[in-house]
């Protein structure tokens, strides 16, 4: 998600006005979370790989 014009007025906007309350704080993170953490997939942090090392290459 790339921070747009829009998106920074309205992220300065939130934080002059209900930002500095506790409960829209929570609400807003859980949000951010959501969009930016939970809509990828769950393999996609994980790489498979296999690698092997001779005992002469750890010397």
């Amino acid at each position: 998600m790339l921070m747009t014009t829009g998106r920074l007025i309205a992220l300065r906007l939130f934080n002059i006005s209900l930002g500095r309350s506790a409960w829209a704080n929570k609400v807003l993170r859980r949000l951010l979370v959501r969009a930016l953490i939970g809509r990828q997939k769950r393999d996609a942090r994980y790489m498979a790989s296999s690698r092997f090392f001779q005992m002469s290459e750890l010397n």
